[in-house]
């Protein structure tokens, strides 16, 4: 069901927050002088992750949420059980309560929805056989230890990867999901999904369940099962070329005449492909699209019983945004219907049963220096001469905590745990040369970079121009330049790039 969420802006009381006893905020201080190095302060519990961003107004905080409701919901272990409607108001009844979410208020900015599906065969034989969807080939998420597929589109991202590897299970269990990146993805589709309180909305269940399979049924799979012996030479050309993803991409050189005759023959072409699977394959792929269906419908079931406890739900978590409602609040409380459970189990990962899935445990506790609200990740004395220090991306101004030996700017990898700084970049700067060959956290670090350099490089590169160009009189008596410019042209001074005027 719904997993991976993100919320920029929670309306919460950021105070009661504070004074929770399920988070503690840490802010990276300097061990030596005190000085805070990043005033974004951080916490997390249970697979989720808050961030108090201070506002660009300088007033409070901005209240920022991340992670897993899936691993939320059984207490930060894991995400590969079946996880149901009835858990999502579980899930949703706690960070109303625990933490004072106001649930109609808190608007979704990326919201992940899928199912782990249990397979009768091995995940790899769908993964290996991926081609394309929507003529654009599947890329490999290096980042993760197992490999996942993942088609980035504008809006959203289908993603794919084996479930039962990534947790050790010994189940064929294949993750199929869509990372909606911009909420204008269900534009048009008759979903209403803004808040976290409309994640409960019953009446998109069944419009989100047709949008996963449908997104299925579009990916261009291969089938070895297919005899190419046993087909004729026009159909061997076809089944040849269709199962080549690089058939499918659109050349960029095209004129937009060009452009649409080639789609044309594609989608054609397309058609005879499958038509072709339909006919000599073992229509493996219209099995896991069943299974997707039926396990979604499973997942998002709601009988009268169910559909009272969410109304009645509903109606306590308004009551709990009226005023002066979290005066005194400690966060310790529980709702009813969320202590219910309390002392059972979770949904079986394999044989491993949680001593209990929805009391919040009291984990082994840390070194001070990890949980103190001034703790330092700048070790003084460590006796590693060698442990880099942080550094300010000259560009951005962020605090770069780990960086690596001479690294700068902020990274790819910074821009992955920082949405609100990659869409301020991309709100900047959107277009750059390499951006079809880039994914965006590349492309928006790439340009950070190129931000710093462009300007001492043009100058240079302009300069190099009129002194190679023969004239009349020596062509640096007509050059005049501002004390900023010759300061920028000194970055290159004792270098083979040096320009001398």
């Amino acid at each position: 069901m719904f997993d991976g969420i993100t919320i920029q802006d929670v309306s919460v009381n950021v105070d009661a927050l504070l004074t929770n006893e399920c988070l503690t905020f840490g802010t990276l201080v300097d061990g030596q002088t005190g000085v805070i190095l990043n005033p974004v302060r951080k916490a997390h519990d249970r697979g989720l992750t808050f961030r108090l961003v201070p506002r660009r107004t300088e007033q409070g905080y901005r209240v920022e949420v991340k992670g897993s409701l899936h691993k939320f919901f059984n207490s930060g272990i894991h995400n590969a059980d079946q996880y149901t409607a009835n858990d999502l108001l579980l899930t949703l009844d706690q960070l109303a309560t625990e933490y004072g979410f106001n649930l109609f208020e808190s608007v979704i900015n990326n919201i992940e929805f899928g199912v782990n599906v249990e397979l009768a065969f091995p995940v790899a034989k769908v993964l290996e056989n991926l081609i394309c969807y929507k003529n654009q080939p599947f890329a490999i998420d290096s980042h993760s230890p197992v490999p996942y597929f993942v088609c980035d589109r504008q809006r959203y991202a289908v993603k794919m990867y084996d479930k039962g590897k990534q947790k050790g299970l010994a189940a064929n269990v294949l993750r199929f999901e869509i990372r909606v990146k911009k909420m204008m993805y269900f534009d048009g589709t008759g979903v209403t999904l803004r808040t976290l309180a409309d994640l409960l909305n019953v009446d998109n269940f069944k419009l989100l369940g047709a949008l996963l399979v449908k997104t299925f049924n579009e990916i261009l799979f291969d089938d070895p099962a297919i005899d190419t012996k046993g087909l004729s030479n026009d159909e061997r050309h076809i089944y040849q070329q269709g199962r080549n993803p690089r058939y499918w991409h659109t050349p960029e050189n095209l004129t937009v005449k060009q452009a649409a005759t080639h789609r044309q023959r594609l989608s054609r072409n397309k058609t005879r492909f499958r038509t072709l699977l339909d006919q000599y394959g073992s229509n493996w792929q219209g099995e896991v699209a069943a299974l997707v269906r039926q396990t979604w419908e499973q997942l998002t079931s709601v009988d009268d019983h169910l559909l009272t406890l969410i109304n009645q739900h509903k109606i306590g978590w308004q009551n709990l945004t009226k005023p002066d409602i979290w005066n005194g609040f400690t966060g310790g409380e529980y709702s009813e219907e969320t202590v219910i459970n309390e002392g059972g189990t979770c949904h079986k990962l394999t044989d491993f049963t949680p001593p209990d899935c929805h009391e919040l445990t009291a984990p082994p506790t840390p070194p001070l220096s990890q949980i103190n609200p001034l703790y330092s990740g700048v070790p003084c004395d460590s006796g590693k001469p060698d442990q880099p220090r942080p550094v300010v991306c000259p560009v951005t101004g962020v605090m770069i905590d780990q960086p690596r030996p001479g690294q700068r700017f902020v990274s790819s990898v910074v821009l992955r745990n920082d949405d609100d700084l990659l869409l301020t970049l991309n709100r900047q700067q959107r277009k750059y040369a390499k951006g079809s060959k880039e994914d965006q956290y590349s492309r928006a670090a790439h340009n950070v970079r190129n931000r710093e350099s462009n300007e001492r490089n043009n100058l240079a590169r302009r300069l190099r121009r009129v002194l190679d160009t023969p004239g009349l009189f020596p062509p640096d008596e007509g050059i005049r330049l501002t004390d900023e410019q010759r300061a920028v042209l000194e970055y290159w001074a004792g270098t083979p790039y040096e320009v001398k005027i």
